[in-house]
């Protein structure tokens, strides 16, 4: 079931429900996934008091990663968007802005908060009992430079007795070289063992976070490219996105589309292992 939010209402949050599952998006809060729930799991670490690039599943755009001191350089100029705190400007814009929803199982909202350049950007959710699958599209409303991405953050245990999650990746994926300071280069080599903190080019879109004992979520995207954090004790992330962190490989024409998708398939440990 899927509930629209009333305009005008003041609400801002967009909820699904099956008999084995749930799914809460705030509206307020950048359109974040706050809270995702497969026959009882929570499966996303939760707020708690957490910094907002810490908690939940949030959507990056029109970069994703870091921009080194709120800078990049396109077409043949350097432009320069807000920076955080540290001093890069951090996974894009839209994660701070106030979404509206028009249609149930829909989001929008405007390219805005220091982007130089016009556009929109729309998230999708369609819940199933074992699936969750999301959507984002950024449409460009003059020329820019543009990445998208989901960044959520899996909890490292689901229960009290369940195993320590662990991320599994297709063989021969290949993870970005990266600069002394962090800049992506082009060169890629082969994926070393865990803990990861690395943007992969999958030999497959696919991924799977198991949690033995417990359940498996099977993650799968329209691109070849992730970013793979394995490195914290809170949780996990595998961060679907349309070009390395910190890259924005595609050139948008006005009136060009950007899309990634991002499917979520729960599988319970009884049925993995009947």
């Amino acid at each position: 079931m899927t509930d629209a939010v009333p305009s005008g209402s003041g609400a801002s949050l967009l909820r699904w429900e099956t008999h084995r599952s749930s799914a809460v998006v705030d509206l307020d809060d950048g359109a974040r996934l706050t809270s995702l729930r497969f026959d009882g799991h929570e499966l996303l670490v939760p707020h708690e008091g957490r910094d907002p690039l810490w908690w939940g599943s949030f959507v990056m755009v029109p970069w994703t990663g870091d921009l080194h001191h709120g800078t990049f350089r396109w077409r043949d100029r350097a432009w320069r968007v807000p920076a955080e705190p540290g001093g890069h400007a951090s996974h894009g814009t839209v994660r701070r802005s106030r979404w509206t929803s028009p249609a149930p199982g829909r989001a929008v909202a405007a390219l805005e908060d220091g982007w130089p350049f016009a556009g929109s950007v729309e998230l999708t959710a369609e819940l199933e009992p074992s699936v969750l699958r999301l959507g984002l599209r950024l449409w460009a409303e003059e020329d820019m430079p543009a990445a998208i991405g989901f960044h959520p953050w899996f909890p490292r245990r689901l229960t009290p007795g369940g195993g320590a999650a662990r991320v599994e990746l297709p063989a021969g994926s290949r993870m970005l070289l990266r600069q002394d300071d962090g800049t992506p280069t082009t060169r890629y080599v082969g994926l070393g063992p865990p803990p990861w903190n690395e943007t992969v080019r999958c030999s497959v879109p696919e991924a799977a976070v198991v949690w033995p004992g417990d359940g498996t979520l099977g993650l799968t995207w329209t691109s070849p490219f992730a970013t793979v954090f394995t490195a914290h004790e809170q949780g996990v992330c595998v961060e679907p996105v349309t070009s390395p962190s910190g890259r924005m490989d595609d050139d948008l024409a006005a009136g060009e589309v950007l899309e990634l998708t991002f499917t979520l398939t729960w599988t319970p440990w009884a049925v993995l292992h009947c």
